[in-house]
């Protein structure tokens, strides 16, 4: 294989999580007095953790934007997908199949995600237990993707290179933080975001099935 470690974004890369992250924001918005949002409305909101998502959920309500308001939302949110967060929430198909045969090719197997580290390291426990050499989510003093820190943290823990790494992910987020990290980056069609849009923020490698995903790393 070319690389010796394929580090892989979580929401909409290894899992569908937009029905739950959808049904925990709605939770939270009735908590406040505030109307559903769609799962469309959703998509576009996710992929640079959860206080973005929040921000967003609230600027496209115009008018109700608080700082007030953005806490109790937030924590709310949090507290409603810490106890939910299994709900309307699976791997894509072929993904655990592709995960397997990666391991087995002797590839170090990580997951890097802007999602809060406690409900990431559960969802990959659950959904995939025993195939990652590392998972690690959004914790306190460690900045965000794109930021390359976290994934910096990653190839200190598992002793690989940038040059022998790829990142896999769905997202324009996905490939400014390969570019900051100085790795090659696969770019998934099956997640929340168009072939179309990946292209015009500068996706290289384009993986449309999870099958696909070994052929691109030989």
């Amino acid at each position: 294989m070319r690389y010796k470690l394929a580090c892989f974004d979580l929401d909409g890369t290894l899992l569908d999580t937009l029905g739950g992250l959808t049904r925990s924001l709605n939770a939270a918005r009735r908590m406040n007095n505030l109307a559903s949002q769609t799962e469309e409305q959703v998509m576009t909101f996710i992929n640079n953790g959860v206080v973005k998502m929040i921000e967003r959920s609230l600027t496209a309500d115009p008018g109700v934007y608080n700082e007030q308001l953005k806490s109790r939302l937030l924590k709310d949110y949090i507290a409603y997908y810490n106890s939910h967060y299994l709900e309307d929430t699976r791997p894509y198909n072929g993904i655990t199949e592709i995960l397997r045969r990666l391991k087995s090719d002797g590839m170090l197997l990580a997951c890097v995600t802007n999602k809060d580290d406690e409900p990431a390291q559960k969802l990959i426990e659950r959904f995939f237990p025993g195939i990652f050499d590392y998972v690690s989510g959004s914790v306190e003093g460690v900045e965000r993707k794109p930021s390359p820190e976290p994934i910096e943290r990653c190839l200190n823990a598992l002793g690989v290179e940038n040059t022998d790494t790829v990142y896999i992910g769905d997202s324009d987020t996905d490939i400014v933080t390969a570019y900051n990290s100085e790795m090659d980056c696969i770019s998934c069609t099956w997640g929340y975001r168009s072939r179309k849009f990946l292209v015009e923020n500068g996706a290289l490698f384009i993986c449309t099935e999870p099958v696909d995903l070994r052929n691109l790393m030989r």
